[in-house]
């Protein structure tokens, strides 16, 4: 009994370990929340405005001028096109890890907790 109550807390700990960090890995700011961009209205918050939003953080941390602003954004551009590709990727194998533990831990959970948790991936958007 004790090995079980171990391998169910393991399983928990690992799952709410992976729900962390696919949060701050979504959120794209390490985890630290500035009250900006995208979050709990169920849309995704990079896309269209993530070039601009890259370019705009580098722009105001390097205190650019026009001219610096002009030079800088070709390599900026190319940046925000890798992180997307990246992101990308990550949500993929992000998918398939959340499938796959779906699948081991169904036959420990009633019809009830595999709705929610069906729910609850589907809210994320995966």
């Amino acid at each position: 009994m004790k090995t079980k109550r171990s391998w169910l807390w393991v399983l928990s700990l690992g799952l709410a370990t992976l729900v962390s960090v696919s949060a701050m890995a979504q959120r794209g700011d390490g985890g630290h929340h500035r009250g900006h961009g995208g979050g709990h209205d169920g849309k995704h918050r990079y896309g269209h405005s993530e070039k601009r939003n890259l370019s705009d953080r580098i722009y105001r941390i390097t205190n650019a001028d026009s001219t610096q602003k002009v030079k800088m954004k070709p390599a900026v551009d190319r940046a925000a096109k890798r992180l997307d590709a990246l992101r990308a990727n990550y949500q993929k194998q992000e998918k398939r890890v959340m499938d796959s533990l779906a699948l081991q831990v169904k036959p420990y959970l009633k019809e009830e907790q595999l709705k929610k948790l069906s729910d609850w991936n589907d809210k994320r958007g995966k």
